[in-house]
């Protein structure tokens, strides 16, 4: 019950603090000290209007109070007892007093309590602090110790703090009496002992805090309040332009400038406009009924809470649901995951959003409503056209597109027209309401609130199947290994070994061997063909050609008028099954879409009794991690420590609101995947992040391989099919072997011109380093020449940059997959080959002189290479990798798909030629 309340109450303001303070230091780039200095003054402003209210009801009840004096104490002089109780009765009643309204006085003191705890909980858990040094101050984690007196160490801050404390005090209770005086003076004698030994920035804050007091109590007109505080944000705003400079320089200022200009702007033309129409909206007031505005406040909020904490989250959640467990480490984790997100938002909407709703004064309603019904409508509108061809984002909410930054916030242009969108709400919402349409207007946000009320059923629902889903897979293969699900390799007979790793760029392959020319001979035989072109560019359509061939490419599917998902399944069974009919004993290792609710194509993902009822070894998700247990120490080794869960609990909530809010304020939210975060761990030295979690999983599964691979002395030939989502991580290893450790001290050095190319790089050379000890591994074992192997991947990575950043270039590196054979008995050093070669060969190259007139056993169709005689037409405009998003046979989803004609030399600008199709 206590978390609950915290999350709803305490939670939002810890998040605010820390989103204001990451704000001034990580994105205005000041000094922590002074960071610490705005946050303070910013949430003294937001406090104000509470401060003012609550000063104006001790004032309206003093007032009281000194008119019923004199009759109370007189009352209380001469009656007594029950006589005395009732006859104050009749006093209360006959001047609408109720003694209970005398605790309204200590609502200023309420309100603190809240502010102070979330303060005291976030600087008091700030990694930020540890060694700061500014100022006087060594430490900022740590008590100051200015002054030393014979050995004893005195904190001086605490005591600036009350001492600033009663000098306030004293300036706001000069007129009253010592018995009115005790509760501030007491307070501040607790603030000093509370405070006294915590962390000087938690110390800083709060003496910054009295201080702004001390200037509202000293400055501000209770006639004209709103003079004081422009005056003060004049100011402070001078003093930020002013450090900005000092450490930054002019350009940054005016880059400052402008984008602060783009977000006060609009709201400064609200404030005139309702300057302009103040007239207008005095009678507006007299229309709006204090029922309906409580009941259009109310439905607006949980219509936000659902938006921000059930459709947005659970979406995102559900995109990926498998991945987000292994960054959660259990299911049980992502639910409280998703339960503290929304307990959050309904506390900032619902808790903090009534506080303010009801003590808004009555003739400033009118704004309330009008402003936040058309902010819920806006942020729906936002919410509905967000996310277009913004590329996919990891499980870090980190979004892969290098040019993210630029895209989330758009041009000036595109942030105009999206300020009109919200100024045409509002124009039209305040004309509805002047027309008494009020009522009306409250009908049409319930019904919309309906409609999200039955969205998020939904989104509930598909949540919640795949946390089952996940729950009964991990059950139902959660068993000792078996000789069933190991890998079986044949000493004497044939083996036939595809290892596909996902996402590997075949152009990083030379920079690879460049780097370890030692790679030459362990990958002794192979022949690697850069000249090879994949026919999309997504794993979703780029997979089924890999393992099924030309009868698996994006146009030949797009006629078959069977279900997309049946089309899916027969390609990823096609290859197992003609092995399997031809004698061999057929395993798949951590098949694609395993555990991957993206990915169910296949009654709810159920991957083991698809492979396992067709008679294949199945070698599952789970299966590995058996294997994976088995070196426990290199397990804890590299999981040790690590905890992402409230750094991603933060940045899921912040993401809500990227979302939801106006185009130029998205970046700043956004902030290049930092989400405003105080403690920003997983941040490496080339300022880059990414999935820790997801890595040592997809590291440790190659890793694994050597762990559950047996051989036998029979004359069995074997096939064998090994998924590997390694290259399609981002993230860094110890250099120079590219090893994976807890904290890394060597990452070697950037060669490239983006840090999302040398991510990619360091898992690609991982990729290709562990599967050479797979390849040695097989070498000492004695199967390494009667194996044939095959490594090839379904597509490039769009987001790598090897040269200059032209269209072509961004068109090799998002088709151009890695493609590798090694033939039976061949010991040259590895070679290239400059053929014209696609992924979908591989059934092919596969089955050559083993299988006589290779057959595909659920079409009958030969298979062959031939359809690349005239070239290949190449879908590069296909953004869809959901299964869900498949609901008919169609896969050329796009309104104008992008085909490009290829044929011979790929990297030769002209043999690219556009191809018109009518679909």
């Amino acid at each position: 019950m206590f978390s609950i309340l915290y999350n709803i109450i305490i939670t939002p303001l810890e998040y605010l603090i820390e989103n204001i303070l990451s704000f001034f230091h990580f994105y205005l780039h000041l000094e922590l000290g002074i960071s610490i200095f705005f946050v303070s003054f910013a949430v003294t402003i937001m406090c104000l209007p509470f401060y003012c209210i609550a000063e104006k009801i001790s004032k309206e009840e003093n007032e009281k109070l000194s008119v019923l004096k004199p009759y109370i104490d007189k009352i209380k002089k001469n009656f007594k007892s029950d006589e005395q109780f009732f006859m104050l009765q009749t006093l209360y009643r006959q001047h609408n007093y109720n003694p209970l309204m005398a605790l309204r006085n200590s609502f200023s003191l309420l309100l603190q309590i809240p502010f102070f705890i979330a303060a005291y909980h976030f600087f008091s858990n700030l990694e930020l602090l540890n060694g700061y040094s500014w100022g006087l101050i060594k430490d900022y984690a740590e008590p100051d110790m200015l002054l030393v007196i014979a050995g004893l160490k005195i904190n001086i801050l605490p005591i600036i703090m009350t001492l600033i404390n009663i000098v306030s005090c004293e300036i706001y209770l000069k007129t009253k009496s010592f018995k009115a005086r005790i509760q501030p003076y007491s307070l501040a004698l607790v603030f000093l002992i509370l405070l006294y030994n915590s962390p000087s920035g938690l110390v800083l804050y709060w003496t910054y805090n009295n201080f702004f007091y001390l200037l509202k109590n000293k400055f501000m007109d209770d006639k004209k309040p709103f003079r004081f505080v422009t005056y003060l944000f004049v100011f402070i705003s001078i003093i930020t332009s002013f450090f900005i400079y000092k450490q930054n320089g002019i350009e940054t200022l005016k880059n400052n400038i402008y984008e602060m200009l783009s977000i006060i702007s609009p709201c400064l033309l609200l404030v005139f406009l309702f300057k302009l129409r103040k007239k207008d909206f005095a009678n507006i007031s007299e229309i709006i009924s204090d029922k309906y505005n409580f009941k259009t406040f109310i439905l607006c909020s949980l219509g936000m809470v659902l938006l921000q904490g059930l459709i947005i989250p659970l979406g995102l959640l559900t995109s990926d649901l498998s991945m987000f467990v292994i960054e959660l480490d259990n299911t049980h984790n992502i639910i409280n995951f998703a339960l503290k997100n929304l307990l959050t938002l309904t506390g900032l909407y619902f808790f903090w959003g009534t506080i303010s709703f009801y003590f808004t004064p009555k003739k400033f309603k009118k704004y309330f409503i009008i402003i936040f019904l058309s902010l819920f409508l806006f942020s729906l509108f936002n919410y509905l056209t967000f996310g277009k061809d913004l590329g996919t984002i990891d499980t870090n909410l980190r979004f892969e597109n290098i040019n993210i930054s630029k895209e989330l916030s758009g041009n000036l242009y595109s942030q105009v027209k999206n300020y009109i969108v919200f100024i045409v709400l509002l124009s039209f919402i305040y004309w509805l309401i002047k027309q008494s349409y009020l009522k009306q207007v409250t009908y049409v946000t319930l019904i919309i609130l309906l409609s999200e009320i039955i969205v998020s059923g939904v989104f509930i629902s598909k949540f919640t199947n795949n946390v089952a889903y996940i729950d009964n897979l991990e059950k139902s293969n959660n068993k000792q290994l078996t000789s069933f699900n190991q890998i079986h390799l044949s000493k004497t007979g044939k083996n036939v070994i595809i290892i596909f790793l996902d996402r590997f760029l075949g152009r990083l392959l030379p920079i690879i061997i460049e780097e370890k020319p030692s790679l030459k001979k362990v990958y002794s035989g192979f022949v690697f063909y850069p000249n090879t072109l994949s026919f999309a560019v997504n794993t979703v359509l780029g997979y089924p050609p890999c393992v099924g061939g030309y009868e698996y490419i994006p146009l030949v599917l797009d006629k078959d008028p069977r279900g997309f998902p049946e089309k899916w399944l027969e390609a990823s069974l096609m290859l197992l099954t003609l092995f399997k009919n031809n004698g061999f004993y057929s395993t798949v290792v951590n098949p694609v879409g395993d555990a991957d609710p993206n990915m169910h194509f296949y009654k709810n993902g159920n991957y083991n009794n698809l492979y396992s009822s067709a008679g294949i070894n199945y070698i599952g998700v789970n299966n590995l991690k058996k294997a994976q247990n088995q070196n426990i120490a290199f397990q804890k080794e590299n999981l040790n420590d690590y905890n992402n869960q409230e750094e991603l609990q933060k940045k899921l909530y912040l993401y809500s609101f990227v979302n939801v809010v106006p185009n130029s304020i998205k970046n700043l939210i956004y902030e290049d995947g930092n989400y405003l975060l105080a403690n920003q761990t997983e941040k490496n030295n080339e300022n880059i992040y990414y999935s820790k979690k997801f890595l040592i999983s997809s590291y440790n599964q190659l890793l694994s391989l050597s762990n559950i691979t047996t051989f036998d002395t029979s004359k069995e030939n074997t096939f064998t099919l090994i998924h590997s989502d390694l290259p399609h991580c981002l993230g860094l290893f110890e250099y120079p072997n590219y090893e994976l450790k807890n904290n890394l001290t060597n990452v070697g050095i950037n060669k490239f011109q983006n840090d999302i190319t040398f991510l990619a790089y360091h898992t690609t050379m991982a990729s290709m380093l562990l599967v050479a000890n797979y390849l040695e591994y097989l070498k000492a074992s004695g199967v390494y020449d009667n194996s044939r192997i095959i490594i090839v991947s379904d597509h490039g990575n769009k987001f790598i940059n090897l040269s200059a950043n032209s269209y072509f270039d961004n068109v090799l590196n998002r088709t151009n997959p890695l493609l590798m054979v090694k033939d039976f008995n061949e010991h040259f050093d590895l070679k290239i080959d400059l053929s014209f070669m696609t992924n979908a060969d591989v059934p092919y190259i596969s089955t050559k002189d083993l299988i006589v007139d290779p057959k595909n056993p659920f079409t009958g169709k030969t298979i062959s290479n031939q359809e690349k005689q005239k070239g290949i037409d190449v879908y590069l405009n296909h953004g869809i990798w959901n299964a869900s998003q498949f609901t008919s046979s169609r896969v050329i989803l796009q309104k104008t798909p992008v085909f490009m004609h290829v044929n011979e030399n790929i990297f030769k600008p002209s043999n690219w030629k556009e191809k018109k199709y009518n679909f």
